[in-house]
């Protein structure tokens, strides 16, 4: 049985449920034997219930994501250390593979209506990133709007893929892959 000590450990313990199960296939059931809290207190944490819980879930992975992810493309770093860094930071975020997207899991089921603009936003933000430091190498618009889109669906198709196999390394060769991929030379 997990012990949670504090809020943060009930959100983290909170997207570990989500991405097992779902937010469709999460129960309060589910909820309460997983975070080791009765019913009462879980409502007492977030008296919006559910749904209030899948926002502050979204809310810690969207700080999490922009730290990890994100802000190594605005740094002043070199090209290739800006991506390096962001290849770490979802190899972090995604846990070697072995947390599901939650991108995926929000943007399914009925959580889709609720999240639909935030996930649109938020991978928009990733691509348009990419395409800025991708465009700042030298590459026209269009070479650069394909490359971002290969980098996000590569990362994210493997963690579709780790998920339905259970093949973790096949999550980091991807990394690996992008990283190999990326340089100036082979960007055009």
């Amino acid at each position: 049985m997990v012990k949670i000590v504090s809020y943060r450990d009930l959100v983290d313990k909170l997207i570990d449920i989500f991405c097992e199960f779902g937010y469709d296939g999460t129960s309060l059931t589910i909820l309460s034997q997983k975070t080791g809290l009765g019913r009462a207190s879980l409502y007492y944490h977030f008296p919006g219930g559910k749904e209030e819980m899948a926002n502050a879930v979204y809310e810690k992975i969207s700080r999490d994501f922009t730290k990890l992810v994100l802000a190594p493309l605005a740094t002043d770093l070199n090209f290739q250390t800006k991506i390096k860094n962001m290849l770490e930071g979802i190899n972090l975020f995604y846990n070697n593979g072995k947390r599901s997207c939650l991108i995926d899991v929000f943007a399914i089921g009925s959580t889709k209506d609720i999240f639909h603009t935030q996930i649109k936003n938020a991978a928009m933000y990733w691509k348009d990133s990419l395409i800025k430091i991708i465009e700042d190498e030298g590459i026209d618009n269009a070479r650069a709007v394909a490359i971002s889109e290969d980098i996000i669906i590569s990362i994210e198709g493997a963690l579709i893929f780790t998920r339905a196999t259970g093949d973790y390394s096949s999550f980091n060769r991807t990394l690996e892959k992008i990283l190999n991929m990326i340089s100036v030379n082979n960007l055009r």
